[in-house]
């Protein structure tokens, strides 16, 4: 996660913008009057706490995320921004050394290769003869075409290097394949081979929506492991991650609950029958920090278990042997106590459900999908869900078994941090064992045995890795695509190493109706800040050649990450400067129109949303948009067409 992308998910744009923007609610989003023109008759400034941006849809016709709504209010430059954004985020911004700078933008490219990974995998599943039983397991499953799509479902061959091939004659070296995990390497016997084979792959992306790993699940019916996950790699760190969050957030926020699972096909399921606030949790129990992810859109967070992980014995064991475990490297699929401290230090409602036996949220939801927001509605807080399990089959004139379950439960009931909470579940537990609440205080709890890490030499602890590099994004909340971010940053890399390229591909823009390429063209913070300090030193009367250069001095250290790797992006030969000019302008006017069909989509949502609400000035609003983005899609269209009539006029020319 690059600087800018951490900043921003800490920060809620509703909080920004409304210290000097007075917002009304409309449907999802919120409006108000522009604060950067004058205009008291219709509000039409929003804000989209879904995708986190803003848009004037009146005289500025501008928009944005966090950062260009502060450089744009407070007439900053990026840097002045990010500093002030970063203290208000608690984030610390630190000088980056050349070695550092090196190895984000080594992950830069690591995280492309992880798309394009995606990519393969879905395309020999969609057309590959090898993949017939992967198409096969799918439709047993009754996914649907727009699901497959969505999920980006794949095919790995089965063979030992075809996708080490594949890459290989892409540009990739080994060495990065083993970085991200689709090439394992024996060191015994010196060789090295595909780690996906045979398998249907599932792409994980976090919650921005870029690929950093993959759930591979076996095709052969004796296949060991049942499902085969990328391994602990430089941008992926299962701890961090909730599979599904990047398509089901603005659901989540919508629903006002997260409702966590434990299998990928749950969390598929699910958003096909359009639940669609379901996440998965990567690892064996949940953690603070994808719980700090979720925080972000609701509070209150639901745990599907699967009945094979509630049975009463089972889930006692776990919570025991979570307690007294040091270093909790054990498999627990249900930490009790972890939960309710993650409750209290998150200000949290966290509840438990339980499938019924034999069944998970996958069957349920395909077989019935009305059984399933009744199981949801029926979940319980965590304590008291702890004393049904371990009361279920409680021989109630066992003393001792009695005895037994008070000191397991005694200690989460301590750990709640609301008094008054923490008095309800004492009484609770009183009334669940038949006992009277005063003798249950009187327990004296077991002291935790010596681990046996603490009588021998400590292990030393193991190096964190970072799971968050700078990388750019890929599939973003707003919806654009891996293919507009990858030309977006080909023209940027382009024209640092030619800035004549800049002239070229603005004159051509200009004769063909369109305006020239600006700041608002890109949708990362750092992307538009290049361009600025490109265009700045042009209009300087910098030399036409190794600007990258003299522009590294004050770009700053968020910067130079970022243009380190576009610098790393294959250059044209300057024999075809002309013709790569051409090449970059439809690349222009692609990634244009997909913004306005992607707006346009939006607009006609909002509207259905401000008719049920009966919200009128909105619809004023969204119905003038409505009138005028056909209209410019028809225009870019027609930009295209005469590129490429001039593309082949020049062509001819040429023969």
């Amino acid at each position: 996660m690059s600087v800018t992308q951490e900043i921003k998910s800490r920060l809620d744009i509703m909080d920004v913008v409304s210290e000097s923007v007075s917002l009304r609610k409309s449907g999802r989003n919120y409006a108000g009057f522009c604060p950067f023109h004058t205009n008291s008759r219709t509000p039409a400034f929003f804000v989209f706490p879904d995708t986190q941006t803003w848009r004037c849809f009146g005289a500025c016709a501008e928009g944005g995320d966090v950062f260009s709504f502060i450089m744009k209010r407070e007439g900053w430059e990026f840097k002045e921004t990010l500093q002030h954004l970063a203290q208000r985020a608690g984030v610390e911004l630190e000088a980056f050394t050349p070695e550092e700078k090196k190895r984000r933008s080594h992950a830069d490219k690591l995280t492309d290769l992880l798309a394009a990974a995606a990519d393969y995998f879905h395309q020999l599943f969609l057309h590959a003869p090898q993949a017939k039983q992967a198409r096969q397991y799918v439709h047993g499953r009754a996914l649907a075409e727009p699901t497959i799509a969505a999920f980006k479902i794949g095919y790995a061959l089965d063979s030992w290097d075809a996708c080490r091939t594949h890459f290989n004659a892409q540009g990739y070296s080994d060495q990065e394949l083993i970085e991200v995990g689709l090439l394992t390497e024996n060191e015994e016997k010196g060789s090295r081979y595909d780690r996906f084979r045979n398998r249907l792959m599932i792409p994980i992306r976090d919650g921005d929506g870029r690929t950093v790993g993959f759930g591979a699940r076996t095709l052969d019916k004796e296949g060991l492991p049942k499902y085969l996950n990328s391994p602990q790699t430089p941008v992926f760190d299962k701890s961090h991650l909730l599979f599904g969050l990047d398509t089901g957030k603005r659901d989540i926020r919508e629903a006002r609950q997260a409702v966590i699972v434990e299998g990928y096909m749950d969390v598929i399921q699910a958003w096909q029958g359009g639940f669609r606030n379901v996440v998965a949790q990567m690892g064996t129990a949940l953690t603070e920090a994808q719980l700090n992810q979720l925080k972000r859109y609701t509070k209150r967070f639901v745990l599907a278990l699967d009945a094979d992980a509630a049975g009463a014995k089972a889930t006692l064991r776990s919570l025991q042997v979570a307690r007294e475990t040091l270093d909790r490297d054990v498999d627990v699929k249900f930490d009790a106590y972890g939960l309710v401290h993650h409750e209290g230090r998150l200000q949290a409602d966290i509840r438990i459900v339980t499938m019924p036996a034999g069944e998970d949220p996958d069957s349920i939801i395909r077989d019935d999908p009305g059984r399933w927001p009744q199981l949801v509605a029926q979940a319980k807080p965590v304590v008291a869900y702890v004393i049904d399990v371990a009361t279920q089959a409680l021989d109630m004139s066992d003393a001792k078994a009695k005895t037994a379950v008070a000191q397991q439960v005694i200690p989460l009931i301590k750990d709640i941090a609301d008094p008054i909470e923490r008095d309800h579940y004492w009484q609770e537990l009183a009334r669940a064992l038949h006992v009277d609440e005063r003798a249950l205080r009187q327990i004296r709890l077991p002291e935790k045995p010596t681990s046996a890490r603490s009588t021998t030499a400590a292990k030393p602890a193991k190096k964190r890795v970072n799971g968050w590099t700078a990388v750019p994004r890929k599939v973003l909340a707003n919806g654009h695509t891996v293919a507009a971010s990858m030309k977006q940053s080909d023209y940027l890399g382009q024209c640092l190493q030619r800035p004549r390229l800049i002239h070229l591909v603005n004159e051509r823009l200009v004769r063909c109706g369109q305006t020239a390429v600006a700041e608002a063209d890109f949708h990362d913070p750092e992307d538009r800040a290049i361009l600025r300090h490109m265009h700045q030193w042009a209009a300087a009367g910098g030399p036409a050649v190794a600007v990258i250069e003299d522009l590294w001095d004050i770009l700053g250290d968020a910067l130079t990450v970022r243009a380190q790797f576009l610098l790393s992006l294959p250059l044209a030969p300057d024999a075809e400067l002309e013709r790569l000019a051409d090449t970059l302008v439809l690349s222009v006017l692609d990634w244009r129109l997909e913004k306005v069909r992607q707006l346009l989509n939006e607009v006609k949502q909002f509207i259905k949303e401000s008719q049920m609400e009966n919200d009128q000035d909105a619809l004023a609003v969204y119905q003038q948009q409505l009138r005028e983005l056909p209209l410019t899609v028809l225009q870019i269209n027609k930009a295209r067409n005469a590129m490429s009539a001039a593309n082949r006029r020049r062509a001819t020319d040429m023969t």
